[in-house]
């Protein structure tokens, strides 16, 4: 289990203990780490990150020859991989950045080798990466939201077929109450919505509070009985409203799906990201705690 993270300290025994590899970016986690792994007579594995460019986590690609010598000294510490993380990789007109990004990083792999350090593992490429530069794959890849389907607004624009990836999550809730609105009432917080005929709308059990977006307020659409029926004034923390004056025979207690897939009908998150002016990955993790999760067999 390769920890992306590293560890605070305190954590280098539990990382022995439970067989986790650190990623290592500071030289006092390297020492942390070799002094517990001596202690319990073992060489423990790490990953050292280098920054290529992204700015985040990672030791900067001008000092990793430094890195390298310092780890040096630690007996109990072995490199057992070197990597790097893409910034622009889902877009095609940054690739010079990514080319950048990746001869960076064979010089610091260059670096580690001519210091005596022996990586197993060299990877860099990300969802974006692993489709579109091949040239990154190096010996093990990092694929993250493409592993659940979410392609579409990660990867860069692809010729021919799209790649054969199915979204795997679906969010749902119930109507829990049916009314009718007459033309010209309000809905909602802050009046927003002005009812133009005559409409029956549904209260859905689902807000903002478990990651139901309000940015979707007004814009949003759910599926309820195998159609598509808009999202009508802003969505609050517990309850959402909806639409149904089309709906043919919708009832309490109907399934209404607010993510995903119903039937042929498909709801992508990075449909909803689009209306709400972000990210799948935001929609995808923004789903709270207290939405119980049934994981599902699907053919």
């Amino acid at each position: 289990m390769l920890c992306f993270g590293g560890f605070w300290e305190g954590q280098a025994e539990a990382c022995l203990a439970r067989g986790v590899v650190p990623v290592v970016y500071r030289v006092d986690m390297a020492e942390a780490l070799d002094a517990a792994a001596r202690a319990s007579g073992v060489v423990a594995e790490i990953h050292v990150k280098v920054d290529t460019g992204m700015g985040r986590l990672g030791v900067r690609h001008d000092e990793a020859a430094e890195f390298a010598g310092r780890l040096l000294a630690l007996k109990h510490v072995r490199v057992a991989g070197l990597m790097t993380h893409f910034a622009a990789a889902d877009e095609a007109h940054r690739d010079c950045f990514t080319a950048d990004q990746l001869a960076r990083f064979h010089t610091a792999v260059a670096a580690f080798r001519a210091r005596g350090h022996a990586p197993d593992y060299e990877h860099m490429a990300n969802s974006a990466a692993t489709f579109a530069h091949p040239e990154a794959w190096g010996n093990m890849v990092r694929p993250g939201g493409v592993l659940y389907g979410l392609w579409r607004d990660v990867l860069p624009p692809q010729e021919g077929e799209p790649p054969p990836l199915r979204p795997v999550m679906t969010l749902r809730s119930r109507v829990t109450l049916l009314k009718r609105v007459h033309s010209g009432e309000t809905l909602g917080y802050g009046c927003t919505y002005e009812a133009a005929r005559e409409m029956v709308v549904a209260t859905v059990p689902a807000g903002y509070a478990d990651g139901y977006a309000r940015a979707l307020s007004n814009r949003g659409r759910v599926v309820v009985r195998g159609q598509f029926a808009p999202v009508v004034g802003r969505v609050s923390m517990d309850l959402t409203l909806v639409d149904v004056t089309d709906v043919g025979g919708v009832r309490v207690g109907d399934r209404v799906t607010l993510l995903g897939a119903d039937g042929p009908l498909l709801l992508p998150a990075e449909d909803l990201a689009r209306t709400a002016g972000t990210i799948s990955y935001e929609i995808t993790c923004g789903v709270s705690a207290r939405v119980p999760r049934r994981p599902v067999s699907v053919e």
